[in-house]
């Protein structure tokens, strides 16, 4: 009768086992770590391209005031030039080639802020997919760890009833039956007895010895493996 009880105790420890190992893979099965991964990832890309955007958008800024400097400065040139103020034929030329490289200078500018316009619109075309991407990803991860959480809920349920039920049976055995199979069950990952079917031991697979056969139709006979040193038990 104790190593029945004892064998049902085993079964309730290994039955906690793997569900407190359920628990602990459940995480990684339910996709949530990749799932924050790549959340991580695209708010850091988002991240990096804002701050892109935002320095960008400051030195067109910088190329607009520059624009409007050479603007500036080419007006006054030519009100000079065309106003009367300025006769004499060798500061006309001078003058002249001051507008001429405040041309160049413009054109150049023009084409560079033509190039930083034209990215500036690829990256605020790049936020808004990555915008949308991040919000779809932050809905998919919040479905997954609703899941998560129900199923680690469910299972830790599980354990708490079958904690109950271990109990109650614990306070049926004697104590030397449960000393001897919590030092044993340490010794063999949870696995302390072995049913012996066929005369054979369900831990190893090796056939009992015939003198030990007959001790194992003693209910009160602690019979061990001659092979492992599992506990045996042989029901009905």
């Amino acid at each position: 009768m104790q190593l029945q009880l004892l064998w049902e105790l085993q079964e309730i420890d290994l039955s906690i086992k793997g569900l407190q190992t359920k628990i602990e893979e459940a995480p990684w099965l339910s996709g949530v770590p990749d799932a924050r991964e790549y959340l991580e990832s695209l708010e850091k890309d988002y991240s990096e391209k804002e701050n892109r955007l935002k320095s960008e958008r400051k030195e067109l800024k910088q190329m607009e005031f520059e624009e409007q400097s050479i603007f500036d400065t080419s007006k006054e040139l030519k009100d000079n030039m065309y106003g009367g103020k300025v006769s004499n034929v060798k500061e006309l030329e001078q003058m002249q080639r001051k507008l001429d490289l405040l041309a160049e200078d413009k054109k150049k500018l023009e084409e560079k802020m033509i190039n930083l316009m034209e990215s500036i619109e690829a990256l605020e075309e790049e936020l808004n997919e990555l915008a949308e991407k991040i919000s779809r990803t932050r809905e998919d991860l919040a479905g997954k760890e609703k899941q998560l959480e129900e199923e680690i809920t469910a299972l830790n349920q599980e354990i708490a009833q079958l904690q109950s039920q271990r109990e109650e049976l614990a306070g049926k055995i004697d104590q030397k039956y449960l000393e001897k199979y919590l030092m044993l069950a340490e010794k063999y990952q949870g696995k302390a007895l072995a049913r012996v079917v066929n005369d054979i031991c369900g831990g190893c697979r090796v056939f009992i010895s015939s003198a030990h056969r007959g001790h194992l139709y003693n209910p009160s006979s602690m019979v061990y493996c001659e092979n492992c040193g599992r506990l045996l038990v042989k029901l009905d």
